[in-house]
């Protein structure tokens, strides 16, 4: 479990093995670098100590290698990356191996797998849970992913404003059929920082000006062009997603759920609900707050319209009667353009 990993790092009581997993490389990585840091607190560079494994390596070797004791040292430790390992497809003797070396490892080896996915029923892998650490790193969300970037902005004696900190996390919020959402913040993150540096506050305007929309957050801005009945920002918004090649139906798709949440918004305010179910049901509070905002500036029946008409678009384009970037052309203008 990740609070574990938190508490194995804070305390320094590092476990003889570690299977780190998910497809947020940023967090993986980075927890690998905190467990040696611990290890190593002089660093890894050109150490004797340190091996790292990548692939379809040779498990004899990992486990010779794992059962040598450090050299003039207290630890010695051993990542894997993104082997598949532990997938279920195959390498059933180098799991067999591995299960053997876990039923009695070396204390002073420390070993850091590194995966895409698990398959939680592999004797390995409840081995590891059992008297190692497994843990699923997902993308930050909430206070933790706000306390991350206000540290950020710390380190760099920078403050943000609320505005700005929202549009950042609007902007770079990847959403769930891509990955590596921290690592794309993390390298939004350094470019603000340069941007800002010796001014003191990262505003709105240089978030807008520096940080790069990721494919979803160029939807929620379509969804703020409607709104607004902004036609000239919703055509340049158009043009930049037809430079990254988007797929038209995906953006169909997507502005579809967007003016759902809009629906679920709606009813949810028109009741009693309060602000914690609003975040259970549509987001953080940022998000809720932006919803209300643009509930404020357009009618129900033309949400509802927009919905209608998304889905008959996509109807038309799944019976190959209309192609999918003609079918979002009529959708955003006859959205922008109501009366």
């Amino acid at each position: 479990m990740a609070s574990q990993l938190d508490d194995d790092i804070k305390n320094k009581s590092i476990k003889s093995v570690y299977l780190l997993y998910g497809t947020e490389q940023y967090l993986k990585k980075n927890y690998r670098d905190l467990i040696l840091k611990v290890l190593f607190p002089e660093g890894t560079e050109g150490s004797m100590n340190y091996t790292v494994f990548s692939g379809n390596f040779d498990m004899k070797e990992l486990i010779g290698t794992a059962r040598t004791m450090p050299f003039f040292a207290d630890n010695r430790a051993i990542c894997v990356q993104e082997s598949g390992l532990f997938s279920g497809k195959g390498r059933k003797d180098d799991l067999e191996m591995l299960s053997d070396y876990l039923e009695k490892p070396e204390g002073t080896t420390k070993l850091i797998f590194l995966e895409s996915s698990v398959k939680k029923t592999l004797k390995a892998v409840k081995q590891i849970e059992k008297t190692g650490n497994l843990s699923e790193l997902l993308a930050w969300k909430g206070e933790k992913l706000k306390k991350w970037v206000l540290s950020r902005m710390k380190r760099n004696s920078l403050e943000i404003t609320r505005e700005a900190y929202d549009a950042f996390i609007e902007m770079t919020s990847v959403n769930s059929e891509n990955t590596d959402t921290m690592l794309f913040m993390d390298n939004e993150l350094d470019k603000l920082i340069s941007y800002c540096a010796g001014a003191g506050r990262v505003e709105y305007e240089d978030v807008r000006a520096i940080v790069v929309d990721c494919a979803s957050s160029k939807v929620f801005s379509l969804v703020d062009a409607i709104v607004e009945k902004d036609e000239k920002a919703l055509i340049k918004i158009y043009s930049d997603m037809l430079m990254t090649k988007e797929d038209p139906a995906r953006i169909i798709s997507l502005l579809e759920q967007q003016f759902l949440k809009l629906l679920e918004t709606d009813s949810l305010v028109s009741g009693t609900a309060s602000l914690q179910r609003m975040e259970e049901v549509i987001g953080p509070e940022w998000m809720v707050r932006k919803q209300r905002r643009l509930l404020s500036r357009i009618k129900k029946e033309d949400i509802n319209n927009v919905l209608r008409q998304a889905n008959r678009y996509d109807l038309l384009i799944k019976s190959g009667k209309m192609k999918a970037d003609d079918a979002l052309v009529a959708l955003l203008l006859s959205a922008v353009r109501r009366k």
